[in-house]
């Protein structure tokens, strides 16, 4: 049965709701004719099932099981046995080719791989080119030599490099459940470099992660299989002399030890210093604050206060934090110095759940670019952005929920008093008013632990906290500015939404164009500089801002306009947006003068992203009244 007969019948199985071709198709990646075309398909083949798709009109689709043991013995036939043993979809052999050229030193003949593959020498040059773009992203290239074929060449460390990446850290997987090792090496061999690392690191006291202990072993396995083939890392003098000063150096040279009692291969010295330069990447450590290098904290500090000065998240005190990011920025100075690969295996994830993090971490690393001229990629970016949400939790709790305010009042005592009590009255528990003060003292008064202010007079000058204008005799408008403030997630959308720069259904092909078109729309407006539109490519060329569900947000590096708001674009079809695609665009503008609490925000964007009713519901819409009620019944 055809593979995406397969994906089709499981996405319909896991779903207790009925499916749309839309939301098929794009999960497939293809278009709604050909899904539709599929599941008719698919339908003469499961009524021998006693199965069915059946389609509802303005609902979806949804799998019709009559008989339980029919069903099985459905998935016994065709689902659970692996029919096709040759690459068929392009991706396939691309994952085919990658693997026969990483794994292989000989040249490889075009015509073998034809003949392999079944397909035709077109195909296979077409298929290659693809191949070659991968390939460059390592720093690698394929050789062609007439009468002999192709292989890969470059830097022995980057080949291996790619292997351990492209090959076996694709997608992450427990230790106990890699059979992908078995294509380098058998379990008993396996299970020897395993021991050995996990008992020098034992006896040597050296903690490193779970990540990190499967990335050694990859390192290890793929560093065999090279020895095996006259293929051993070349160090200059110079890197191997000071990594032998090292003590990692002798932690290396133990494992290798019992390594090449076991497996019966002999390692040169400078896969020793290449396996101690892994041990420094990846250790880590119980130092406390006052012994870590001090120009590695300087380095936090600076990155901590780059942050604060963009983000106001108040962390610049956090002593854990600095700890925390000292502590992952030596392994990951050292990893960069050596062009060594770091896998975070929850990297979607934290994108996903922490994406204002995530930006505090990106803006944190141009310090490294600055001082260090070191590019820190989205992997790393991702460890350094739990460093910071922990760093907010742990700013969240010691503050507990409650939001802060101060209240400005000019008529006197008795109506800042009046004001209080019934602020009290209204909103109890969830909200802390720190006090009264005049408009006079207002610049005197410290705004560092207040998070809004609510004032009954006009206030001209440029403060750090958003004003809330209010009578003082508090009326229902007043109450619900006072709520949407208090950031109760339905109304953090409508905080944020502006119907002038709402935009449904619009064909725009690809990121650049949506991001030029609502960056001419606020540059018209005069809301934003002419450096704006420039501003929001540039980041999107560090980390595309695609979440999945269909949601990109991308922004500018940094504020640039003068109030907090979003512009919005559904579009009449998905495009591709980095590896997902995407069909509804929050564009953040983020006031560059006041810091408002950004966090309620991206948390509600958050939960946008995991509902993926609520994103097919959006483009539905035709209308801003829609668009804005499916909002609020999120």
């Amino acid at each position: 049965m055809d593979f995406r007969w397969r994906e089709i019948i499981k996405l319909l199985k896991d779903s207790g709701d009925p499916v749309t071709s839309l939301q098929l198709s794009i999960d497939l990646k293809v278009s709604s004719k050909t899904v539709r075309n599929d599941i008719k398909g698919l339908n003469n083949l499961l009524r021998n099932y006693n199965i069915h798709i059946d389609s509802y009109r303005g609902k979806g689709y949804i799998l019709n099981i009559k008989d339980e043991g029919d069903f099985t013995h459905f998935l016994q036939q065709y689902i659970k046995e692996e029919i096709r043993t040759i690459p068929n979809f392009p991706n396939e052999r691309i994952d085919f080719l990658m693997e026969k050229l990483l794994l292989q030193t000989e040249y490889i003949k075009m015509e073998d791989l034809v003949e392999e593959l079944y397909i035709s020498r077109s195909t296979l040059q077409t298929d290659l080119k693809t191949v070659r773009a991968i390939l460059k992203e390592y720093y690698l290239s394929i050789e062609h030599k007439p009468n002999y074929g192709i292989r890969v060449i470059g830097k022995e460390t980057l080949i291996r490099f790619c292997i351990s990446e492209y090959i076996f850290n694709q997608k992450p997987v427990l230790m106990e459940e890699h059979t992908d090792w078995l294509k380098i090496l058998s379990e008993t061999d396996l299970e020897i470099i395993r021991n050995s690392i996990l008992g020098n690191l034992r006896k040597h006291q050296i903690i490193i992660s779970d990540i990190s202990l499967q990335n050694l072993i990859t390192h290890l396995a793929i560093a065999w299989k090279r020895i095996q083939e006259d293929q051993a890392v070349q160090l200059v003098h110079a890197e191997l002399h000071e990594v032998k000063n090292e003590k990692e150096y002798l932690v290396a040279k133990e494992m290798i030890q019992d390594i090449e009692t076991g497996l019966g291969v002999h390692f040169p010295e400078n896969e020793v210093a290449y396996l101690s330069i892994h041990l420094q990447g990846t250790k880590l450590t119980n130092s406390v604050l006052g012994v870590i290098d001090s120009d590695i904290l300087g380095l936090a500090k600076d990155m901590v206060k780059r942050i604060d000065v963009t983000y106001a998240l108040h962390l610049s005190g956090d002593e854990e934090l600095l700890r925390n990011l000292s502590l992952h920025l030596k392994p990951a100075i050292n990893r960069h110095k050596h062009q060594m690969n770091i896998r975070n295996p929850m990297l979607e994830e934290i994108k996903t759940k922490y994406p204002l993090s995530f930006e505090a971490a990106l803006i944190g690393t141009d310090i490294l670019y600055q001082n260090l001229d070191i590019i820190v990629n989205e992997d790393e970016i991702g460890y350094l952005a739990l460093h910071i949400e922990v760093a907010q939790e742990r700013r969240k709790n010691a503050d507990s929920h409650v939001k802060r305010c101060l209240i400005v009042c000019a008529s006197g005592l008795g109506s800042a008093q009046l004001l209080q009590y019934k602020l009290k009255d209204k909103f109890g528990e969830y909200l802390d008013i720190i006090g009264t003060t005049e408009h006079y003292n207002l610049t005197h008064q410290s705004l560092n632990e207040v998070d809004f202010i609510v004032s009954t007079i006009p206030i001209e000058q440029d403060l750090s906290v958003p004003v809330i204008y209010v009578n003082t005799i508090l009326g229902d408008s007043d109450v619900t500015v006072i709520e949407r403030m208090l950031a109760k997630d339905k109304s953090v959308f409508e905080q944020y939404m502006l119907e002038t720069y709402t935009f449904l259904n619009r064909d725009l092909e690809t990121p650049e164009a949506v991001i030029r078109f609502l960056g001419d729309v606020l540059m018209k407006d005069g809301m934003v500089e002419s450096d704006y539109t420039d501003s929001v490519l540039e980041r999107e060329s560090y980390a595309p801002t695609s979440f999945g569900n269909l949601l990109a947000i991308p922004h500018p590096l940094e504020p640039k306009t003068d109030a907090t708001f979003w512009t919005i674009v559904t579009l009449t079809k998905p495009i591709q947006w980095g590896d997902k695609l995407v069909q509804v665009i929050f564009l953040l503008n983020v006031n560059k003068t006041k810091k408002d609490d950004l966090k309620p925000m991206y948390n509600s964007l958050g939960k946008l992203i995991d509902n993926k009713r609520a994103v097919m519901q959006l483009l539905e819409c035709k209308t801003y009244p829609q668009f804005k009620n499916s909002i609020k019944n999120m």
